[in-house]
């Protein structure tokens, strides 16, 4: 259920003057970056084209007063002429100016989107993975993302066009000011009322959006729920889909009270603005209409004001609307800056690691993410060496994952050490040390390309290495890949056409064999036969076996049957080691690895209490 504040609340402290010409700057760069020849053209053709309303309306004036005279028949038809010829020229000119201006900004547009989000990828490629555990980062990623279309060239067509207004308000009210000292004046107040309040709502309409990105998230994540391949069958089956429905509905109806109210306001604002307006133009008129009863006025100058009065009034909108579209636009823009000014982890940083590692050990290693005060890992120490195997055993939120995100440098520690053969790991860059490492994770990728990218991204530069990818295959015990209709190069998934959907047990046997694919020296297996039936389960535990070899080999698994291999074991309860040893020595010491094990080999016992076939499957002999 949706439970954000209104959007009438206030949302943080507002920017600072200084704060928006930074961001006007940093707007304005991105922007030039993306392309200076367009940005260029667009600013001149915009510049040029503003001059033409005046040009236009002089030239109109003198028509029309030669229009008149010649009905007295002192002008000539080839002086008519000539000015007609000028004001076809302007509007000739004026199409020219525009069709150059609109293909600068469309073309200005496309590089500015492209240069923006590479700049949000390459921001994200930066991030560190804590970061993306953070719902508070998707908030923002979300919002970034939002505003790449328009926003950054926004702010910059509505500078050009403030520069473009105030050509056009100087050259038009120079006209107009020869009607009246009061006529322009009043003219330029009727404009007011109406960009007061597009100012305000627009300001409003902004918060609204910024208090419903988390809702709109959530509500888009329900209506994903109701269009997942994947999921569609359990939502049959059990048959929540009015329930999903009706959350989903409920937020819409959340966001729609929001809006409806929001609508109300400024519909009851804009109508007071336009009465405002209206009066005040009513005024203007009687003023040049009292000139022109006097004959102060000719022809021409009359319709200098009635074309004027539009002129000016769009351009006084469009001067002002244009000031609060940028302040608008700088409150999106600060989305995306707040975005790209996250910390980030430079993985590149340090030493470049070279070598296999002989030696993995924890030293009184902790853990907590940041922002907050619970601890997920305490006092961790242990030592695992070459050609060993380590097993991590502990119920769901022990901290396994988590002590495997430090081993792989994906995170930090927030206490004590990690020594890689001796030496501290923080000494060293995160991506040189994680080429020693190759890892299958519980929630492995599924990637919706062809099986061989599927295998050959746990190294890019080797993707064309058939061979290698093959054998990778073949350790992985993936044999099916030969049956895909294109074999390696089958693309994989439904996401897009032509793909081939694998079943769970498939996708983790290709996940297998991108661990085998990189030559590391750490193997890290995180629940790495959950979705294997127990013969496949079986015959993957024998190839961990055979192809661990000299290597460190890192186990997770709920399954006694693949912890049993391990050389050492080690019991996390709530983020702190509470037994280690090998399997033999833990059932021997009799506390919660012994009764962890007995309990799950209880379940493949017979009522003889003999074990079962399917028992001497899943728990093979150590």
């Amino acid at each position: 259920m949706p439970t954000r504040p209104p959007p009438n609340l206030p949302d943080g402290e507002p920017l600072s003057p200084r704060e928006r010409l930074h961001d006007l700057g940093r707007t304005l760069a991105l922007v030039w970056r993306a392309s200076p020849r367009h940005s260029v053209a667009y600013a001149l053709t915009t510049l040029a084209s503003s001059a033409l309303p005046a040009a236009n309306l002089y030239i109109g004036k003198l028509l029309l007063d030669e229009v008149a005279r010649a009905a007295q028949g002192s002008v000539t038809y080839a002086a008519l002429l000539t000015l007609l010829a000028v004001q076809v020229s302007l509007v000739v000119l004026g199409s020219l100016l525009s069709t150059v201006g609109n293909a600068a900004q469309q073309l200005l547009g496309d590089s500015l989107q492209h240069a923006v989000t590479r700049r949000i990828l390459d921001k994200a490629s930066d991030l560190s993975v804590e970061a993306f555990e953070n719902a508070e980062t998707y908030d923002r990623l979300q919002q970034a993302y939002r505003e790449v279309g328009t926003r950054p060239l926004g702010v910059a067509t509505q500078l050009v066009g403030l520069a473009g207004a105030l050509v056009t308000l100087a050259s038009v009210g120079a006209l107009m000011a020869q009607l009246g000292v009061w006529v322009l004046p009043l003219v330029i107040l009727a404009a007011l009322p109406g960009v007061i309040v597009s100012n305000r709502f627009g300001v409003e309409n902004y918060r609204m959006l910024r208090w419903q990105t988390h809702d709109a998230r959530v509500q888009n994540y329900l209506g994903s729920l109701l269009t997942s391949d994947t999921l569609v069958k359990e939502v049959r089956l059990f048959g929540f889909e009015t329930y999903l429905l009706t959350r989903w509905r409920d937020y819409y109806l959340g966001f729609r009270r929001q809006l409806v109210d929001i609508i109300r306001r400024r519909s009851a604002w804009g109508f007071g603005a336009a009465l405002l307006s209206a009066l005040l133009i009513g005024l203007a008129s009687a003023l040049i209409l009292r000139r022109a009863a006097a004959g102060q006025i000719s022809v021409g100058d009359f319709s200098v004001f009635i074309l004027g009065i539009t002129q000016v009034q769009g351009t006084v909108s469009g001067l002002l609307n244009g000031v609060s579209g940028i302040y608008q636009n700088l409150l999106y823009m600060r989305n995306l800056f707040d975005f790209l000014e996250l910390p980030t982890r430079d993985l590149d940083a340090g030493e470049t690691w070279t070598g296999p590692i002989e030696t993995i050990e924890f030293q009184d290693v902790g853990f907590r993410y940041p922002l907050t005060t619970r601890d997920v890992l305490r006092g961790v120490t242990f030592r695992v060496v070459r050609g060993q195997a380590l097993a991590l055993v502990g119920e769901n939120g022990a901290g396994k994952t988590t002590l495997v995100k430090l081993l792989t440098m994906l995170f930090e520690p927030s206490s004590g050490v990690i020594l890689l053969n001796g030496q501290d790991a923080r000494r060293f860059s995160p991506r040189s040390v994680q080429r020693q490492m190759s890892i299958i994770f519980q929630d492995f990728g599924q990637y919706q390309m062809s099986a061989r990218e599927n295998v050959g991204l746990a190294e890019v530069e080797r993707l064309t290495d058939v061979a290698g990818v093959q054998g990778a295959v073949q350790q992985a015990g993936a044999a099916f890949v030969d049956t895909l209709p294109d074999g390696l190069d089958t693309p994989l998934g439904r996401l897009f056409q032509g793909g081939r959907q694998l079943s769970g047990g498939q996708w983790q046997r290709l996940a297998l064999a991108r661990l085998y694919f990189r030559g590391a020296s750490v193997l890290v297996f995180d629940e790495p036969t959950a979705a294997l039936d127990a013969k496949a389960e079986f015959e993957t535990i024998q190839a961990l076996r055979e192809h661990a070899g000299e290597r460190i080999t890192l186990l997770i698994s709920h399954r006694f049957s693949t912890v049993r291999l391990a050389d050492q074991i080690v019991v996390l309860d709530g983020g702190v080691i509470t037994e280690s040893g090998t399997h033999a020595e833990l059932m021997a010491l009799g506390e919660r690895y012994a009764a962890l094990y007995t309990l799950q080999a209880s379940g493949y016992a017979d009522d003889r209490g003999e074990t079962t076939p399917a028992a001497r499957v899943a728990v093979p002999e150590a």
